[in-house]
């Protein structure tokens, strides 16, 4: 008994700074996935508080165990819906929640069966056993709907994921699809064989350590360490597809600013609001001396602040990436000599050659249709590296087509240039290419020339 009781306060523990750590995340990067999870727990938890209460309440022949089991069994079967919503956040975009449907259905049948009929205590524990749901001469197949019920709350999950495991390219996303899948479906069963005693209470201590592994299982799954992710997939190999699993994953949801709310700390230097910036394609000059990669910074809080995403694409090691590398609602694309195809670093990295201007373009497109109804930020830098790179000739022709395709008045675009690297042909030919352009010295940054504008839209 004492060990039992230990044992469940321990879990409950283990609940309940899962939910801190998740909350955590949340309210950091408001991503509703996080949320989802973190209700998941703190539901875990308190199911296993109040399955101590019914084991006290049992052995002392309280009048209130039936009531504190059916308070533990809904607030596990709650979890298990939200475990659910998870799932369907974590693999399709918010509009898809209504597919909740699915196991909210079973969870009504399930709650009802729990509050309308009455379970009957049995070596002291109180469950739905298989002599209790037939009485002479038939009685309801209760047992049977609660286990089909909780099969259907572990099929679909484990399907969303196991789909994902399947399809996609990156090998971090296949890893962590397939441990969540199976973590969610064999926790999900096991708490079914809990709930209703199907099986011999000689197995409890097989299957109540099933709900607790699985669980641990997806929750790690979900908040894999960063120099995990490293290891697994810094040294593997992909092709140009995975690009799109990885701008696509990263666009479930728009990332929340953990460097300040701040949503017109870039505009407002060039005399404009956070609307009337948004769609503007501008040649960002700056002076390597100068502190230029503040204003970058600037940039990308004023996008967070604005829950818009943005994608940098530089070097490693770079003044934008080491200021920016660190923060999450930021995606890198990073540019070496190194690859000849996109290989995955990290989760918030893609290695892309710096040569391959069609593979720009190509991710240039992905990365726009991966979020086609919002506002994109984009950061180049530079054109300045990509003259060097492939020649002038090329890198001209680069970005007339990158400028024609982020023509869209949602896809606001900074291309940096290094003003003290190209003769004034070269300078004059690419600046020709934008009507709007700043410059950043070291007396700070300057509007060189801006196009009129009208809130929401962009007039030349």
């Amino acid at each position: 008994m004492i060990d039992t009781l230990l044992v469940f306060g321990a879990i409950a523990a283990v609940f309940m700074a899962m939910h801190v750590r998740l909350i955590q995340r949340y309210s950091k990067t408001k991503d509703k996935r996080s949320l989802y999870f973190g209700i998941t727990c703190i539901l875990w938890a308190v199911a296993a508080v109040f399955g101590v209460l019914e084991l006290v309440a049992d052995s002392l022949n309280l009048p209130l165990t039936v009531l504190f089991y059916r308070i533990s069994a809904t607030s596990g079967m709650l979890a298990y819906l939200f475990l659910n919503i998870f799932a369907v956040a974590m693999t399709k975009s918010d509009e898809k929640l209504r597919n909740i449907w699915i196991p909210l259905i079973p969870f009504l049948a399930m709650i009802s069966i729990i509050w309308v009929f009455d379970p009957v205590p049995r070596l002291r524990t109180t469950e739905f056993t298989l002599t209790s749901m037939y009485k002479s001469p038939y009685g309801l197949p209760l047992i049977e709907t609660i286990l089909a019920s909780m099969v259907v709350m572990a099929i679909y999950p484990g399907y969303l994921f196991f789909h994902i495991s399947r399809v996609t390219k990156g090998r971090i996303i296949e890893i962590k699809s397939l441990l969540m899948g199976i973590g969610i479906f064999a926790g999900t069963i096991a708490y079914a064989i809990d709930v209703t005693g199907a099986i011999s209470y000689y197995y409890m201590p097989i299957y109540r350590p099933t709900i607790f592994i699985a669980s641990l299982m997806a929750y790690l799954s979900y908040m894999m360490p960063k120099w995990l992710e490293r290891k697994l997939a810094g040294r593997v190999l992909i092709s140009e597809e995975s690009v799109r699993s990885f701008v696509e994953e990263f666009f479930v949801y728009p990332v929340a600013p953990s460097i300040g709310t701040q949503p017109h700390v870039f505009s407002k230097t060039l005399g404009l609001d956070h609307q009337q910036m948004v769609g503007r394609k501008i040649l960002f000059e700056f002076d390597p001396e100068s502190h230029y990669e503040r204003v970058i910074r600037d940039f990308a809080a004023e996008a967070l602040a604005n829950l818009e995403p943005t994608v940098i694409f530089t070097r490693r090691g770079s003044a934008l990436h080491a200021s920016l590398h660190e923060q999450e609602g930021v995606k890198f694309f990073c540019l070496t000599q190194q690859v000849s195809v996109p290989k995955g670093f990290s989760e918030n990295e893609m290695l892309l050659s710096s040569n391959d201007t069609s593979l720009m373009l190509d991710v240039f497109d992905k990365t726009l249709k991966a979020h086609p109804q919002g506002v994109v930020n984009v950061v180049f830098d530079s054109l300045s590296d990509l003259v060097v790179s492939v020649g002038f000739e090329k890198t001209y022709r680069f970005m007339r087509y990158a400028v024609e395709m982020l023509a869209s008045q949602r896809n606001t675009v900074l291309f940096l240039l290094n003003q003290n690297a190209h003769d004034p042909k070269v300078a004059s030919s690419l600046r020709g290419l934008f009507s709007d352009q700043i410059s950043s010295g070291k007396e700070g940054t300057q509007t060189v020339k801006l196009s009129k504008v009208k809130v929401g839209k962009v007039e030349t």
